[in-house]
């Protein structure tokens, strides 16, 4: 029971309480919105073997793992996993850390709408001001 130690940089809350929960059940009432949150199952391959990457709106992971075997054969498993990024969702901020457990945990900051308009009338004001002082 218990979990081995987490060696990731983001916060261990994030992982603890809601570990595997998909991310449709993120509570739509926090401050700042919850972090978008994808896990994908991919204890069969090492880091070095995946490769995550986003383009037109989805993040991307793909692994290839090649295994040579006794008789003289290789054995190759490859797989790709397209994610759409939904809409309320910044790309530029997708990140992916992987468990000790093998699952490759995707996240990203969602993009308020509201931290867009009062960016937008906090500029307005500032050049409003600057105006008066120049006339």
């Amino acid at each position: 029971a218990g979990f081995p130690a987490r060696h990731s940089t983001g916060g261990p809350a994030l992982y603890t309480s809601r570990y595997g929960e998909p991310p449709s059940r993120s509570p739509p009432t926090t401050t700042g919105g919850e972090p978008w949150k994808v896990c994908v199952n991919v204890h069969s391959f090492r880091a070095a073997e995946l490769n995550v990457k986003t383009r037109d709106g989805f993040v991307e992971v793909s692994g290839k793992h090649e295994e040579k075997q006794e008789e003289g054969g290789i054995v190759t498993k490859n797989f790709t996993k397209k994610i759409q990024i939904p809409a309320e969702v910044d790309p530029l901020t997708v990140f992916a850390s992987l468990s000790p457990e093998g699952v490759l945990i995707i996240e990203a900051r969602q993009t308020p709408p509201y931290y867009l308009f009062s960016s937008e009338s906090s500029q307005g004001g500032d050049t409003r001001e600057e105006g008066q002082e120049e006339a």
